[in-house]
Order: C-alpha cells, then sequence, then structure tokens
C-alpha cells in the first residue's frame, strides 16, 4: 500500500511537469512519423499490412534509440533529484523504507511510460481502417509488440531507477542510464552477428534484444524473452534498494 501511494504521486508528478509533455510531444511526432514511413515503405500490393507494426516494434535502431532516450529522460530524477533537494530524508521515514520507495517510483514511472504508448493504438484503428478487405493486420502479432515494449521499459527502467539511486547529479543519471542500456544493446547484437558458433553464442543469442523484440512483432511470446527481462528489472530494483540504503548511511 505504501509503495502504491508513493507510485501514485510519482505519477501525478509526471503529468503536472512541463518536461514530460514535451517528452510526450517528441515521442507522438517521432513515432506518428516513423509509422508513417513505414506506411509509405510497406504499400506495396504484395506487402502484409502487419508488416508495419512488426517494424514498428524494434524494427528498426531509431526504435531502440528513443527507448534509451525516452527512459534516460523518465527516470533521471526519481532519487537522484529527491536527494539533491534533500527530500529522500524525510521520506524515507518509518514505516517507509527503501523498498517502498524504490517500487512506488518504479511503479510511477512504468505507469507514465505505458501511458506515452497508450495514443499509438491509434496506428492500429488507421490501420485497420485502410486495409483492403480480408487483409487486416492480425491482433496477436501487436498485442505482443506492445507486451514486449512493456516488457523493455520495465527492464530498462529498472536499470534507469538505480542509475538515479547512484547520483544526486540528473544528468549524470541520465548518461550512466543511456549507456548502460547501450551496451545492453550493442554487446547482445554485435555479439550475435560475430559469435554464430561456440558456447557463448546462445548466451548472445539470449541477450539480444533485437532477436527479443523481432519475435514479439512476429507474434512469438517466447518466455525465454519475457524471463529476461522481468529477471533484469528485478535485479535492477534489488540493487536501486541497495544502492539507496547506502547512500542513505553515508
Amino acid at each position: 500500500m505504501k509503495a502504491l501511494v508513493i507510485a501514485r504521486r510519482e505519477l501525478a508528478a509526471y503529468f503536472l511537469s512541463p518536461v514530460s509533455y514535451l517528452v510526450l510531444t517528441l515521442f507522438l511526432v517521432v513515432e506518428g512519423y516513423s509509422f508513417w514511413l513505414f506506411m509509405e515503405l510497406l504499400s506495396g500490393r504484395d506487402t502484409p499490412h502487419g508488416a508495419v507494426m512488426q517494424y514498428f516494434f524494434g524494427g528498426t535502431f531509431l526504435y531502440w534509440l528513443f527507448v534509451m532516450f525516452l527512459v534516460s529522460v523518465i527516470t533521471m530524477r526519481l532519487v537522484a533529484e529527491e536527494r539533491r533537494q534533500g527530500t529522500i530524508e524525510p521520506l524515507l521515514t518509518a514505516p517507509v523504507g527503501e523498498a517502498d520507495v524504490i517500487a512506488g517510483k518504479y511503479l510511477g514511472a512504468l505507469g507514465f511510460w505505458a501511458a506515452l504508448w497508450l495514443p499509438t493504438l491509434l496506428y492500429v484503428v488507421v490501420l485497420r481502417a485502410y486495409a483492403p478487405a480480408g487483409a487486416a493486420p492480425d491482433a496477436g502479432p501487436i498485442a505482443a509488440g506492445y507486451l514486449g515494449t512493456l516488457l523493455v521499459g520495465a527492464s530498462a527502467i529498472a536499470l534507469g531507477l538505480l542509475a538515479s539511486a547512484l547520483t544526486r547529479n540528473q544528468i549524470l543519471a541520465a548518461v550512466l542510464c543511456f549507456s548502460v542500456l547501450a551496451i545492453l544493446l550493442l554487446v547482445g547484437a554485435l555479439g550475435d552477428a560475430l559469435v554464430r558458433t561456440g558456447p557463448w553464442a546462445p548466451v548472445l543469442q539470449h541477450i539480444n534484444l533485437f532477436r527479443h523484440m523481432e519475435d514479439f512483432g512476429r507474434g512469438i511470446v517466447d518466455s525465454r524473452h519475457v524471463v529476461y527481462h522481468v529477471t533484469l528489472a528485478l535485479v535492477g530494483l534489488f540493487f536501486a534498494t541497495r544502492a539507496l540504503a547506502w547512500r542513505r548511511g553515508a
């Protein structure tokens, strides 16, 4: 319950911040342009209409670049700004502990992440409205794409929250978060491309985020991908809690 109270406060803070509306506007402009571009490029007679959403969900590096940017901006202030202003100590009073604070801030940020993607459901409506008879996009891959995006956000936000818990500086937290996410993305993708055989090949394939979203975009919900992102989120939240406790005692 205490975590939910903090989560509601954090979510309300997002929607009261002018920066959040700037981020939302930028997000919708970029995603809208991406959707229009994919519609133009994949408007051939023989191209399945569902292919547009498949490319939309992680089919290009633009998707990942924007994910890294958004998560860094969303999470950078969560703990760092409160520590800089000195408001984290009053928040960490009994009976509210570090785990409650981290869980509440995480749920608030994840809620805002989901709210960012909610307007993109209009793209599905547009696809269905303009699809020829009998060629409407399959709902399965679209639902899986949104599930994959939610899971990617869940794990990335946990790492961003950890970065914010390690410093008092918002910009430093954003840079740290962006760098960690970029390393995770590139290690999996480049490693998978370079190492085709050997004991490391299955591991690199497992952590390749491009492959994760490629599968989700095709409607394949692989339990290994789900476990990977849930585990990464739990690890990030655990260390964020420990970092908050350590910084509190320092």
